[in-house]
C-alpha cells in the first residue's frame, strides 16, 4: 500500500486554514485498496514538530475500521491537547470514504486558524508498522503588514461534472491500428524466429502460412472477431477481470489528469453516476440512450439466451448489448482514410496484381514495379480481389457520407447519384462548434478572464440534434462494415512485402507502418500531396468528437455551460490538432477570425464548403507549384477545377473503383 501525504499550501499566515490530504492507494496494476488495509481497522498517526521551537512533536491518533465497503475515521477517544487552540480543532472533511472498486482514497483533515509562528514538519505512520508517510514542509509567518505580498493568477477552477469519465472511456475505447496489427499477426503469421513446419524463413520474416482462399477469409474473421471484443463502450462490471473492458490507465497519468481538471474517477463510478437505469430493472444505459428506450418501451429487449432455439421470436427486439455498450465507431474516420487516399492505393495495388493497366495518359506509373516481393501475400492479394463484389462499393460508401455528414467525395470513379436526404446543416454546425472552442482557449488563456461555455454548448446541442437525425439508414452497420475493410487494407500494406513493392520512407515518423505506402503511391500517380498523417489525424480526432457529442446527453435540461466547459478542456488537444489537420490538407483555417479584415482569411462561407471541393482546389496549387519547381510532370495532369484563378490546372483524384 502507497502513502502519500500532502497540504494545501506551503506557507500561510497566521489565522489561515489548511487542508492536509492523506492519499493511501493500492500497489500494482489494477489493484484494489480494500484488501490492502486491515479488515479489524487499526491506527493512523499524525505528528506536527515546529521547529522553531523546544516542545516535544504533537501526535494525534485516528483510529479507522472498515465496514462493509466504507472507510470510517474517527480521531483517538479521549486525545485533545491542552493549551493549542490550532490541534483543538483539527478535524476529519469526511468520516467515511467508500471502498468500491477504489484504488486510491483521500483522508482530509481541516487545521482551523494557524496560531503559532514557525516552521513545521508534518508527518507520521499507518498502523504503527514503519509505513511512514511525509513529511510536508509548512511555514507559518506572522504577517506583518510591511511584507511584500505575493499574488499569482491561476486557471479558473473547474467543477467537475458526471459525464467527464464517458469522454475517457471513448478516448481510450476507440479502435488503435498498432494494437489490432499485434491482434492479427499474433493469429496469422509466425513469430520472429520461431520454427514453421520444420523449417525456418530467412531473415526471421514473418509470413501467413494459410494457403489460397483460407488466409484472407481467417484474416476478415480474426477482424470482425477483434471489432467484436474492443470496439464497444464496456460498461459493464467484468468480475473476473479479463478482457479489455474499461482497460483505463491505473489512477490515470498527468495528461489525463490535466484533461480532467484534476478529478479521478473510476468506471464504477460512471455506471454508479453517469448512467442512469432503465424501468422494470433492464439495466443502466447511457441517458441519451434512456430518451431512445422511453419512445420503443413497447419494443422488447432480447438478451443471448433468447437467441436460442428455444428463445423468443429473435426478428422483432432490441439487442440488449449494443443498447449497453453500442460501439465506437463513426464514418468520419472511414471518409478521411478514404480522401487521404488509403482505399485508392489498395486499388492499384490489385489492379497491378491481376496485370490491368490503369486509365490516364503515358505508361501505368506501376508498370515498372516488379510484383516478386508479393509473392508471399500472393493468397491473401488473391482473396481480397475475389471478395470485391462482397465489399462496399465507394458509391454506397459515398451515399451514406453524404446522408450522415452532408458531404461526400469527388472523383472520376464516383458517380452523381441524386440523394434522397441530407444532412446539409452538419458542417456548418461542427466547424462554427470548433471555432467557437477556439474563442473559449483564447478566453481560458488569459488567467484574469473566466472563460464561458455558453456558446459552446449551444452548438454542441445543434451538432448532436443533427447527427441524431442521421443515426438511421445503414447507420451503425455500414460504419462497421467500412471500418472491417480498411483495417484489412491497413494491415495487408503495413506488411513488409508491400514496403519492398513500394518502396518505403523509413526516415520518416510515420504512427503506423501502412502510411508511407499510402504517400509513395500518391507520389507516383501524382494524387494529392498532403501528407496522409494528415487525413488520420482528421479521422481518429474528428471520430473521438463525434462520438463524445453524439452520445453524449447535450438536449437535456440538466446539462449546462458546466459541461460544455469540460468538454472543451477535454478534447482541446484533439480539436486543435483536427483544426491544423484541416488547414493543411484543405487550406482553409477552421481557427481564424472571419471579421479580421487584415488576415488572409478565407470568406464566411468558403470554411462551410465540401471538404472534397477545398481538397481539390489546393491539390491543384499544390500541383502548380511543384510543377514550377519541375517536380511533376505535366501529362499527370488532366482536369480542370471550377472558381480558380487564373485557370489553374487540377489533377482529378484518380477514383479508381472501390
Amino acid at each position: 500500500m502507497n502513502r502519500e501525504l500532502s497540504i494545501d499550501a506551503s506557507h500561510v499566515s497566521l489565522g489561515d486554514n489548511s487542508l492536509l490530504t492523506l492519499e493511501l492507494s493500492a500497489e500494482g496494476p489494477g489493484g484494489l485498496l480494500q484488501p490492502a488495509l486491515k479488515a479489524a481497522g487499526g491506527i493512523i498517526l499524525l505528528s506536527f514538530d515546529n521547529l522553531t521551537t523546544d516542545h516535544e512533536p504533537l501526535k494525534f491518533h485516528f483510529v479507522y475500521s472498515i465496514d462493509g465497503t466504507k472507510l470510517k475515521v474517527r480521531q483517538q477517544d479521549g486525545e485533545s491537547p491542552k493549551g493549542q487552540a490550532l490541534f483543538n480543532r483539527i478535524k476529519l472533511k469526511s468520516e467515511s470514504v467508500s471502498l468500491l472498486n477504489k484504488q486510491s482514497v483521500d483522508i482530509i483533515w481541516s487545521l482551523v486558524e494557524w496560531d503559532e509562528a514557525g516552521t513545521y514538519l508534518v508527518k507520521g505512520d499507518v498502523d504503527g508498522e514503519k509505513q511512514d508517510f511525509g513529511p510536508v514542509k509548512l511555514v507559518v509567518m506572522n504577517g506583518e503588514a510591511d511584507q511584500p505580498v505575493r499574488v499569482t493568477l491561476g486557471e479558473a477552477k473547474r467543477e467537475e461534472t458526471n459525464d467527464q469519465p464517458l469522454w475517457s472511456l471513448i478516448r481510450h475505447r476507440t479502435i488503435d491500428f498498432n494494437r489490432y496489427r499485434g491482434f492479427i499477426d499474433s493469429v496469422l503469421c509466425v513469430n520472429n524466429g520461431a520454427q514453421a513446419n520444420g523449417g525456418q524463413l530467412a531473415g526471421g520474416r514473418m509470413f501467413v502460412p494459410f494457403n489460397r482462399l483460407a488466409s484472407y477469409a481467417m484474416l476478415k474473421s480474426a477482424t470482425e472477431l477483434y471489432l467484436m471484443q474492443e470496439a464497444g463502450l464496456a460498461l459493464e462490471h467484468d468480475p473476473g477481470g479479463s478482457g479489455n473492458l474499461n482497460t483505463l490507465p491505473r489512477r490515470y497519468d498527468s495528461g489525463e489528469s490535466r484533461r480532467l481538471g484534476g478529478f479521478s474517477f473510476s468506471a464504477s463510478e460512471l455506471r454508479e453516476e453517469y448512467l442512469e437505469q432503465l424501468e422494470n430493472e433492464e439495466g443502466k444505459v447511457l441517458p441519451y440512450f434512456k430518451l431512445i428506450r422511453e419512445k420503443l418501451s413497447e419494443v422488447p429487449l432480447k438478451e443471448v439466451p433468447d437467441l436460442g432455439p428455444l428463445g423468443t421470436d429473435v426478428c422483432y427486439g432490441i439487442l440488449k448489448s449494443k443498447l449497453q455498450a453500442p460501439p465506437l465507431m463513426e464514418l468520419i474516420w472511414s471518409y478521411w482514410h478514404e480522401e487521404g487516399g488509403l482505399v485508392q492505393t489498395m486499388n492499384a495495388i490489385s489492379l497491378r496484381f491481376q496485370n490491368v493497366r490503369q486509365g490516364g495518359p503515358g505508361q501505368d506509373p506501376l508498370a515498372n514495379l516488379n510484383l516478386d516481393p508479393l509473392r508471399p501475400l500472393n493468397n491473401l492479394f488473391w482473396g481480397y480481389i475475389e471478395d470485391e463484389r462482397f465489399r462496399l462499393s465507394m458509391n454506397r460508401r459515398n451515399l451514406e457520407y453524404r446522408y450522415e455528414y452532408g458531404f461526400g467525395l469527388i472523383g472520376r470513379g464516383i458517380q452523381d447519384i441524386p440523394v434522397a436526404e441530407s444532412r446539409a446543416f452538419f458542417l456548418r454546425g461542427f466547424h462554427s462548434l470548433l471555432r467557437a472552442a477556439t474563442e473559449f482557449y483564447q478566453q481560458a488563456n488569459f488567467t484574469t478572464v473566466i472563460p464561458d461555455g455558453f456558446p459552446i454548448l449551444n452548438h454542441l446541442r445543434e451538432v448532436h440534434l443533427t447527427l441524431a437525425e442521421g443515426a438511421h439508414n445503414q447507420y451503425g452497420d455500414l460504419p462497421w462494415t467500412a471500418r472491417s475493410e480498411m483495417l484489412v487494407q491497413q494491415w495487408l500494406l503495413a506488411r513488409p512485402e508491400v514496403r519492398e513493392f513500394l518502396g518505403g520512407r523509413i526516415m520518416v515518423p510515420y504512427t503506423e507502418p501502412w502510411m508511407d505506402r499510402v504517400d509513395n503511391m500518391k507520389q507516383l500517380q501524382g494524387w494529392n500531396p498532403a501528407n496522409i498523417s494528415h487525413f488520420h489525424d482528421l479521422g481518429t480526432f474528428g471520430e473521438q468528437l463525434l462520438l463524445s457529442i453524439r452520445y453524449g446527453s447535450w438536449n437535456s435540461p440538466g446539462v449546462g455551460a458546466t459541461n460544455a466547459a469540460n468538454w472543451a478542456y477535454y478534447w482541446r488537444e484533439e480539436i486543435q490538432r483536427y483544426i491544423h489537420a484541416y488547414k493543411a490538407v484543405t487550406g482553409v483555417d477552421l481557427a481564424s477570425d472571419i471579421v479580421d479584415a487584415r488576415l488572409n482569411t478565407p470568406d464566411n462561407e468558403e470554411r462551410y464548403l465540401q471538404p472534397a471541393q477545398l481538397i481539390e482546389r489546393q491539390t491543384a496549387m499544390q500541383h502548380q507549384q511543384l510543377r514550377r519547381r519541375g517536380q511533376l510532370a505535366p501529362a499527370r495532369v488532366n482536369a480542370l477545377a471550377p472558381n480558380l484563378p487564373q485557370g489553374v490546372p487540377v489533377p482529378r483524384r484518380n477514383g479508381l473503383p472501390g
